[in-house]
């Protein structure tokens, strides 16, 4: 069966956010930071990805607390979670960066009366997993990044919880940093990937939430700096268009209305980047 993707989306954040202790420490990002909190765009997106201002190490039980967190919530929404996984992600084999490591974790939904139904059948729950979202998929995921520049973010409220989030400046940022560490130039991650969806929520940030890059040059740096990306990479952007097309057509697939050709985001990008010669974009 399918269930709404908002819903799973909502619940995944506030749970989060319901441990004491991650309260402070965790920032959310993305495309749900986009679209959920600031009202922009209409890209759904599975994944909920936070920042992490330095490390999760030092949290006694950090795994627990979060599955913890998830069983709480979602079976006050009458939700069983399962088919629970959390593992480091490595950005690179070179131990040299395993400071950019951060953690994924991921998980099934039922709802808890058919749960019961199948006296807990764990293969029968995996066949009959909630689906969610266009591509109808069965599993849910949540990333860490750590090491990241948390500082200017915002207080809001989701669904009467306190949340914290990026603000539109750094959620755009961060975005184009993204698109700088698929470059081969940059060292640090093993696996480079196309990420189309970026330009496209890049162009929502700036187009509808007035961010202005030429105004946020120290932000931009520390951002950058965060996982030692340089900001050169910046004016090598318009050289990845065939890198990152491919990856077009499920970024269409995935928002609701009418959306513009791959080129017409790319383009925005570069223009965009193109006002930052000026700014000692090097």
């Amino acid at each position: 069966m399918a269930i709404d993707l908002n819903e799973v989306r909502k619940l995944a954040i506030i749970s989060m956010f319901s441990d004491d202790v991650l309260f402070d420490r965790i920032v959310l990002k993305g495309g749900n930071a986009i679209s959920l909190v600031y009202g922009l765009g209409s890209r759904s997106s599975i994944d909920v990805d936070f920042s992490v201002h330095g490390d999760l190490e030092e949290i006694t039980d950090v795994e627990a607390r979060i599955f913890k967190a998830l069983d709480d919530r979602f079976g006050s929404a009458g939700y069983v979670v399962f088919d629970k996984t959390f593992v480091k992600r490595r950005p690179s084999e070179n131990p040299e960066f395993t400071r950019f490591c951060g953690y994924r974790m991921e998980f099934k939904l039922m709802d808890d009366a058919t749960f019961r139904r199948i006296n807990s059948d764990m293969e029968a729950a995996r066949r009959g997993a909630e689906v969610v979202g266009p591509l109808q998929q069965r599993k849910f995921r949540i990333e860490l990044s750590k090491h990241e520049y948390c500082d200017p973010k915002r207080e809001r409220a989701l669904e009467n919880f306190t949340i914290y989030v990026y603000t539109p400046e750094m959620l755009a940022i961060e975005k184009i940093r993204a698109v700088c560490q698929q470059m081969p130039e940059y060292p640090n991650r093993g696996n480079k990937t196309a990420r189309a969806r970026d330009f496209y929520d890049i162009y929502i940030l700036i187009s509808k939430a007035g961010v202005v890059l030429a105004n946020n040059i120290t932000l931009i740096k520390n951002i950058f700096a965060a996982k030692e990306v340089p900001l050169k990479l910046m004016g090598k952007v318009n050289e990845t268009r065939e890198f990152h097309r491919p990856d077009w057509p499920a970024v269409r697939d995935s928002v609701a209305g009418e959306v513009e050709a791959f080129d017409f985001y790319f383009d925005f990008l570069v223009n965009e980047l193109n006002k930052l010669e000026a700014f000692g974009n090097e």
